[in-house]
């Protein structure tokens, strides 16, 4: 492809005004991306961005679509799929700068990165300090490439999600909601605070968290299984005790888990079906890999995916609730 028409098309592809044949052809000639990286150069790291979100975005999209169309096909093929193409977006979106990190970013900044996500399952995030998020779909998320250097842990949230939050006592971690911003320490909790809902919501399941307004006032400082509701037009306040699995039940539907390790899906998975999974091998625990947890999935399924995408293999002791993951 020549290189003009090419930047041209990705210039279109940003105004949303590239034709479905174009967006095709951008899509189809990926590796330009990686062999002829000075097309960019003209680019702000905002419009790489931008790249980087909607050919990801449209490449799941196609997943889902052929998926429907062909009116469903197995559990393990489907994975594979969902693998092969996410190494495509991952190509596709390199930039000769990485996936998820620009080259040149400072972390002294407060500018994130956004994932603006736009896919139809939650969304497992792992942020730089180990603490998880799952997301639901269309919630964004930015957070910094690393909270090394930075005085605070802070993100900004814009939708539902659910945080659970690694402990740190000399740095507090913070989410902000709009003029709300909710602070803790190590905790697991969901927040409920879309940008043009008139409700902000959050409700604890583990630890503690305090609420706060532009001001600095405290709202309110909740426990588990308590809830706090601040209504945007009124400023009404509602604290109240709640049966927080309730409320939580929307994490547990399907789950997108998106170049994360083999740790970072054994942790979930241990969340989710009450189980212990010991990984021996390092190199097992820092293998990368794409797929998704389907609602009413048994844990033996989901295993057997795992271990055939990264070379390994493991051993459930039911009696125990134990999961022994090992190398072949």
């Amino acid at each position: 492809m020549d290189k003009k028409y090419f930047s041209e098309l990705l210039n279109k592809y940003l105004k949303h005004e590239a034709s479905q044949e174009e967006s095709e052809v951008l899509i189809k000639h990926y590796n330009l991306f990686e062999s002829e990286p000075d097309i960019f150069n003209s680019m702000s790291e905002n419009q790489k961005m931008d790249i980087r979100n909607e050919i990801e975005n449209k490449i799941w999209d196609e997943i889902y679509d052929d998926e429907s169309s062909s009116g469903g096909s197995s559990s393990s093929n489907h994975r594979f799929w969902v693998s092969i193409i996410s190494i495509a977006a991952v190509l596709l979106i390199i930039l000769n700068t990485g996936f998820y990190f620009f080259k040149n970013e400072s972390v002294k900044h407060v500018n994130a990165l956004s994932r603006q996500l736009t896919i139809k399952e939650n969304r497992l995030i792992q942020l730089p300090d180990g603490s998880t998020v799952i997301l639901r779909p269309g919630a964004k998320l930015n957070y910094p490439s690393s909270f090394d250097g930075l005085a605070l842990r802070e993100v900004y949230l814009d939708g539902q999600a659910y945080f659970d939050i690694k402990h740190n006592s000399l740095k507090q971690f913070i989410i902000h909601t709009g003029k709300l911003k909710t602070i803790v320490m190590g905790t697991a909790f969901e927040i409920n605070a879309w940008s043009d809902n008139t409700s902000f919501q959050v409700t604890v399941s583990r630890g503690k968290v305090r609420v706060e307004d532009q001001h600095n006032r405290t709202i309110g400082i909740i426990s588990p299984n308590q809830q706090i509701t601040y209504d945007k037009a009124s400023n009404n306040i509602v604290q109240k005790v709640v049966n927080a699995p309730e409320y939580l039940e929307w994490k547990e539907q399907d789950l997108l888990l998106s170049d994360v390790t083999v740790a970072e899906a054994a942790k979930l998975l241990e969340s989710r079906y009450k189980v212990e999974i010991i990984i021996s091998d390092d190199s097992i625990r820092s293998k990368r890999f794409t797929t998704i947890v389907r609602k009413g999935e048994t844990l033996d399924q989901i295993l057997k995916s795992m271990s055939e995408f990264n070379g390994a293999v493991y051993r459930y002791d039911v009696s125990k609730e134990v999961i022994n993951l090992d190398s072949k």
